[in-house]
């Protein structure tokens, strides 16, 4: 789906597991970890943010690149985000569920501020399944190679997501962006820039997590700019 205005982009809904609150929010390169209910908000803008739910200001200068949590009761939201220092908004609104998150990404969509939640399609998962998908959320990278090995595909390297893989996909092809299915066992995903870093071979990525999956697990690999550069990659439920 496009956005529906110039600076809005509304793609759905994914509730995901818990990170924690607003004061104990992930800085980059950490992996959020906490509460369990409300909104997790991703920084894949280029500038800090404000967020505000309902009207109210829950968190002041998110940086790009930053996992924020933020702890709210189950029902009918409305999410808004800002630049940090200014007034325009860009709102979406959101239910949340209990036991749940419900993620919100702040995204550049021409010179400005997008707000955009995702469908978490194909996302029933068989027994003795795992599945992975991987979403380019790193503005500063350009186009990027993801690939991966898979418990039943240990051989390197697999081929990666989509090719080529640039930020935007989010926005001009949600669906370029699909899960993709395995058995139980240990997931290996590196990433690079590209041309800059293809060189480097499936030995040499800049960025590469490795997670085990039990039966009917599933995973999103995000890939986000890196603290001074780069990229990293991180994984959340």
């Amino acid at each position: 789906m496009r956005p529906t205005h110039p600076f809005v982009a509304t793609l759905g809904l994914l509730a995901l597991i818990g990170t924690s609150g607003c004061a104990d929010s992930a800085a980059p390169g950490q992996p959020p970890a906490g509460a369990t209910q409300g909104v997790r908000v991703v920084n894949a803008y280029t500038q800090p943010v404000d967020v505000l739910v309902d009207g109210a200001l829950v968190a002041s200068n998110v940086a790009p690149a930053r996992i924020d949590s933020l702890p709210q009761t189950a029902g009918a939201h409305t999410v808004a985000l800002r630049t940090s220092g200014t007034t325009t908004i860009v709102s979406v609104p959101v239910r949340t569920v209990t036991g749940a998150l419900s993620t919100i990404i702040a995204l550049r969509v021409g010179a400005g501020l997008a707000i955009s939640t995702f469908d978490d399609t194909n996302a029933v998962v068989p027994a003795g399944a795992t599945k992975v998908r991987v979403l380019h959320l790193a503005p500063n990278a350009g186009e990027i190679e993801v690939a991966r090995t898979q418990p039943d595909w240990l051989a390197p390297p697999l081929v990666g997501w989509k090719i080529p893989f640039y930020y935007d996909t989010l926005i001009t092809d949600p669906l370029a962006n699909p899960y993709y299915q395995s058995t139980t066992g240990t997931w290996d995903v590196r990433a690079w820039r590209k041309p800059s870093e293809n060189a480097l071979g499936w030995n040499g990525a800049t960025a590469r997590v490795t997670f085990t999956l039990a039966s009917g697990e599933k995973r999103t690999v995000l890939v986000l700019d890196g603290v001074g550069g780069g990229i990293r990659l991180e994984v959340i439920k």
